[in-house]
């Protein structure tokens, strides 16, 4: 069984009014436990009001979330035991940082979850090792960090939850290239060490391609595409009709198999593509990726 599954989900936002506005349109997706999926798409394509109701920040309109095979909406459900459960971090998770002390901030959500203080001091150590945090900035103010560590600091605070799946928006948004880098490096770390479920939403395609096991892409509030990287970049031209844009390397196989090259465009990594490349010129065949 998934550990989680959205059956039949629709959204309506100002739901009759003059401002109605169909959001969500019957997107039904599993989640498989230890799984990274992205879900892609561009702005107003659905992916952000479909990750708020996975711990029931927003309701549906209609359809259900099954958490283990409950639906996590029910009358008989803790929807706030679910958000511990289901970790989700925003866009610049550093503006949601309050507390006086780097380590209060961290412990804030375990301390909500009712623990004692030994496990609160175990977690928040735990996580801010998991993050990357050295010990010496626990009682530093967190406004006095860089805006890196502030994130860090903000994500800490969810994984010291220890939540079943985090799930994470646009989380290198406003980050330079080392940043985003570090941050995905962090994100991988974190779903290898503890097994965590990971579900990423992003507008790349290429670093969707990177870091999951599994796309989903999303258009007008509906699943579009979905399947293994290779899978949805191999219907890349579908991909580009939709007016999504696809990764670098991607385009580039495309064009070449416009010219007439035999070219596998289910590649997405610049490794992938020249081994290709290079066994095709060896060969002179066909050869995929």
């Amino acid at each position: 069984m998934p550990i989680l599954e959205v059956h039949d989900l629709s959204h309506v936002y100002s739901k009759g009014t003059p401002f109605e506005q169909k959001a969500l349109d019957h997107v039904n997706l599993n989640v498989e436990r230890g799984e990274f999926l992205a879900i892609i798409g561009h702005t107003g394509s659905g992916k952000s009001t479909l990750i708020q109701h996975l711990n029931g920040l927003l309701r549906p309109t209609d359809g259900q979330v099954l958490l283990h095979g409950k639906n996590i909406f029910a009358s008989d459900c803790d929807i706030r035991r679910v958000r511990f459960r289901i970790g989700l971090v925003f866009q610049y998770p550093e503006y949601q940082l309050f507390e006086e002390t780097v380590g209060k901030d961290i412990a804030y959500g375990p301390t909500n979850m009712g623990l004692d203080a030994a496990e609160i001091e175990r977690r928040v150590a735990q996580a801010m090792e998991d993050v990357g945090l050295d010990v010496s900035l626990r009682d530093k103010s967190p406004f006095e960090l860089s805006g890196g560590q502030k994130r860090r600091v903000a994500l800490a605070g969810v994984v010291a939850m220890q939540p079943e799946i985090l799930v994470l928006d646009e989380p290198t948004a406003g980050l330079d290239p080392a940043g985003r880098r570090e941050m995905f490096e962090l994100i991988r770390r974190l779903h290898d060490l503890h097994g965590t479920t990971i579900v990423l939403v992003t507008h790349s395609m290429e670093d969707a391609a990177r870091m999951a096991d599994r796309l989903v892409v999303m258009q007008n509030g509906r699943v579009f595409l979905t399947g293994k990287p290779e899978e949805v970049f191999a219907r890349a031209d579908e991909l580009e009709q939709a007016g999504l844009t696809v990764p670098q390397v991607t385009k580039i196989l495309l064009e070449l198999k416009k010219r007439g090259i035999p070219v596998d465009t289910g590649c997405y990594t610049i490794e992938q593509a020249v081994a290709q490349l290079l066994a095709y010129k060896q060969a002179g065949g066909k050869n995929g990726c």
